[in-house]
C-alpha cells in the first residue's frame, strides 16, 4: 500500500517522495499550478498526507485553499502546516504575505470552536497540536526556549498579552482530516 504525500508550495525543498505542486516553474514541483484557482487538479481523497510548509500566507483564498487541502485528503489524513506567527519580523518583511497565523486560525474548520459556527466552510479537521517556534526552540538562547514553553503552555494568554513583546518567528500546526 502506497502512503501518498501532497506538498503544497513545495518550492526548491520538496520533501523526498512527495508530490509537489508550486506556482514556480523553476521549482521542484511535478504540477505547476497556482493555489489559488479551484478546483487544483488532484482527485479527491488522494492523499494520505498533506504538507503546507511556509505556503497559506501567501494565498489569497485561504478558506478556498483550506476546503481544496480538505478535498484531496483521505479521511483521517494528517496535514502539517508551518506559517509565519502575527507577532513575526518575518511576517512583516516579506510582501507577498497576506496573512500571519495564530493558534486559532484554523477554527473556522474545527467543530466546537466559536468561529466554526459562523459556517464559512463544510470542510472539517481536528487539531492535533499547535506550536511556537517548534524547529527553531533549540537554536534559541535558554530564555528564549523559557518563553516558548510558557508561551506554548498558555497560547490565549500569551497570544492576547505578550505577542508582540515577546515575539516568536513561526507557528506550527497538525491538523487531522475529518470527514
Amino acid at each position: 500500500m502506497d502512503f501518498k504525500v501532497l506538498e503544497l508550495g513545495c518550492g526548491n525543498a520538496k520533501t523526498p517522495g512527495a508530490y509537489g505542486v508550486d506556482i514556480n516553474p523553476r521549482s521542484m514541483a511535478d504540477l505547476i499550478h497556482n493555489l489559488d484557482q479551484f478546483p487544483y487538479p488532484l482527485s479527491d481523497n488522494a492523499f494520505d498526507k498533506v504538507i503546507c510548509k511556509d505556503v497559506l500566507e501567501h494565498v489569497e483564498n485561504f478558506v478556498g485553499a483550506v476546503e481544496e487541502i480538505w478535498r484531496v485528503a483521505k479521511p483521517g489524513a494528517l496535514v502539517d502546516v508551518s506559517g509565519p506567527f502575527m507577532s513575526s519580523v518575518n511576517y512583516f518583511s516579506d510582501p507577498t504575505h497576506r496573512r500571519a497565523f495564530t493558534s486559532r486560525s484554523f477554527d473556522y474548520f474545527i467543530d466546537g470552536t466559536e468561529a466554526c459556527l459562523y459556517g464559512y466552510s463544510q470542510a472539517r479537521f481536528s487539531l492535533v497540536s499547535v506550536e511556537y517556534d517548534k524547529f527553531e526552540r533549540d537554536t534559541r538562547p535558554w530564555h528564549h526556549q523559557w518563553l516558548l514553553d510558557k508561551a506554548n503552555r498558555s497560547k490565549k494568554i500569551y497570544e492576547d498579552r505578550y505577542a508582540f513583546i515577546y515575539p516568536v518567528y513561526q507557528i506550527y500546526f497538525e491538523l487531522e482530516v475529518l470527514k
